[in-house]
Protein backbone atom coordinates (compact mmCIF):
# COMPACT_ATOMS: atom_id res chain seq x y z
CA UNK A 1 0.00 0.00 0.00
CA UNK A 2 1.23 3.21 -1.16
CA UNK A 3 0.54 7.04 -0.14
CA UNK A 4 -0.67 7.52 -3.18
CA UNK A 5 -2.55 4.63 -3.36
CA UNK A 6 -4.23 5.40 -0.31
CA UNK A 7 -5.24 9.02 -1.33
CA UNK A 8 -6.67 7.88 -4.54
CA UNK A 9 -8.64 5.08 -2.55
CA UNK A 10 -10.06 7.81 -0.36
CA UNK A 11 -10.65 10.28 -2.98
CA UNK A 12 -11.48 8.63 -6.23
CA UNK A 13 -13.21 5.61 -4.53
CA UNK A 14 -14.68 6.40 -0.78
CA UNK A 15 -15.87 10.06 -1.35
CA UNK A 16 -16.62 9.65 -4.83
CA UNK A 17 -19.13 6.72 -3.40
CA UNK A 18 -20.53 8.62 -1.02
CA UNK A 19 -21.27 11.51 -3.31
CA UNK A 20 -22.72 9.24 -5.36
CA UNK A 21 -24.58 7.09 -3.41
CA UNK A 22 -23.07 4.32 -4.70
CA UNK A 23 -23.62 1.63 -1.58
CA UNK A 24 -22.10 -1.57 -3.36
CA UNK A 25 -18.72 0.44 -3.71
CA UNK A 26 -19.08 1.42 0.05
CA UNK A 27 -20.10 -1.54 1.26
CA UNK A 28 -16.94 -3.24 -0.41
CA UNK A 29 -14.65 -1.01 0.97
CA UNK A 30 -15.47 -0.71 4.56
CA UNK A 31 -13.89 -3.53 6.26
CA UNK A 32 -16.35 -5.75 8.17
CA UNK A 33 -15.52 -4.48 11.23
CA UNK A 34 -15.57 -0.81 10.28
CA UNK A 35 -16.22 1.82 12.60
CA UNK A 36 -17.48 5.36 12.53
CA UNK A 37 -17.31 7.48 15.09
CA UNK A 38 -19.19 10.72 14.58
CA UNK A 39 -17.99 13.90 15.58
CA UNK A 40 -20.64 13.88 18.63
CA UNK A 41 -19.19 10.59 19.97
CA UNK A 42 -21.80 8.44 18.02
CA UNK A 43 -20.39 5.32 17.10
CA UNK A 44 -21.92 3.52 13.40
CA UNK A 45 -20.98 -0.03 12.46
CA UNK A 46 -20.61 -1.02 8.51
CA UNK A 47 -24.27 -1.74 8.26
CA UNK A 48 -25.64 1.03 10.62
CA UNK A 49 -23.76 3.46 7.88
CA UNK A 50 -25.20 1.85 4.93
CA UNK A 51 -28.41 1.98 6.74
CA UNK A 52 -28.57 5.67 7.19
CA UNK A 53 -27.45 5.65 3.54
CA UNK A 54 -30.43 3.69 2.17
CA UNK A 55 -32.87 4.56 3.69
CA UNK A 56 -31.90 7.27 6.76
CA UNK A 57 -32.28 10.16 4.02
CA UNK A 58 -28.80 11.01 4.37
CA UNK A 59 -27.10 12.63 1.10
CA UNK A 60 -23.84 13.88 0.19
CA UNK A 61 -23.05 16.69 -2.23
CA UNK A 62 -19.68 17.94 -2.26
CA UNK A 63 -17.05 16.43 -0.26
CA UNK A 64 -13.55 18.82 -0.35
CA UNK A 65 -10.50 17.57 1.45
CA UNK A 66 -7.10 19.37 2.33
CA UNK A 67 -4.00 19.12 4.10
CA UNK A 68 -3.86 15.16 3.71
CA UNK A 69 -1.18 13.85 5.37
CA UNK A 70 -0.73 9.85 4.82
CA UNK A 71 1.15 7.75 7.69
CA UNK A 72 2.03 3.88 6.43
CA UNK A 73 2.60 1.27 9.12
CA UNK A 74 3.17 -2.20 7.43
CA UNK A 75 -0.29 -3.13 6.28
CA UNK A 76 -1.82 -0.27 7.76
CA UNK A 77 -2.11 3.03 6.78
CA UNK A 78 -3.36 6.67 8.63
CA UNK A 79 -5.22 8.75 6.56
CA UNK A 80 -5.49 12.85 8.04
CA UNK A 81 -7.14 15.55 6.75
CA UNK A 82 -9.22 18.60 6.96
CA UNK A 83 -12.43 18.18 5.34
CA UNK A 84 -15.81 20.29 3.79
CA UNK A 85 -19.10 18.82 2.90
CA UNK A 86 -22.28 19.44 2.06
CA UNK A 87 -24.34 17.04 2.85
CA UNK A 88 -28.48 17.03 2.93
CA UNK A 89 -30.65 14.67 5.73
CA UNK A 90 -33.98 14.16 4.53
CA UNK A 91 -33.75 17.83 2.33
CA UNK A 92 -32.37 19.73 4.87
CA UNK A 93 -28.75 21.39 3.97
CA UNK A 94 -26.08 20.68 6.53
CA UNK A 95 -22.66 22.46 5.99
CA UNK A 96 -19.80 21.17 7.85
CA UNK A 97 -16.15 21.45 8.26
CA UNK A 98 -14.36 18.81 10.32
CA UNK A 99 -10.53 17.20 10.42
CA UNK A 100 -10.98 13.91 10.12
CA UNK A 101 -8.96 10.03 10.70
CA UNK A 102 -9.33 7.33 8.52
CA UNK A 103 -7.40 4.24 9.02
CA UNK A 104 -7.31 1.88 5.91
CA UNK A 105 -5.40 -1.41 6.38
CA UNK A 106 -4.41 -3.84 3.21
CA UNK A 107 -7.30 -6.72 2.86
CA UNK A 108 -7.36 -9.34 -0.57
CA UNK A 109 -4.35 -6.86 -1.95
CA UNK A 110 -6.96 -3.41 -1.60
CA UNK A 111 -6.75 -0.92 0.97
CA UNK A 112 -10.11 -1.03 2.94
CA UNK A 113 -11.50 1.44 5.01
CA UNK A 114 -11.18 0.23 9.02
CA UNK A 115 -12.20 3.10 10.93
CA UNK A 116 -13.12 6.85 10.43
CA UNK A 117 -13.40 9.52 13.25
CA UNK A 118 -13.90 12.98 12.65
CA UNK A 119 -13.91 16.47 14.95
CA UNK A 120 -15.96 19.46 13.77
CA UNK A 121 -13.73 22.48 13.01
CA UNK A 122 -14.76 25.98 13.19
CA UNK A 123 -15.39 27.73 9.51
Amino acid sequence: MTEAEVISTHVDVFNRALESRDLDALAAIYSDDYMLVRPDGSVLSKEDVLTDLRIGGLAFKAIEIADVKVRIHGDTAILTAASRMVASRLGKEISSHIRLVAIYVTDQGSPRLAHFQSVLLPD
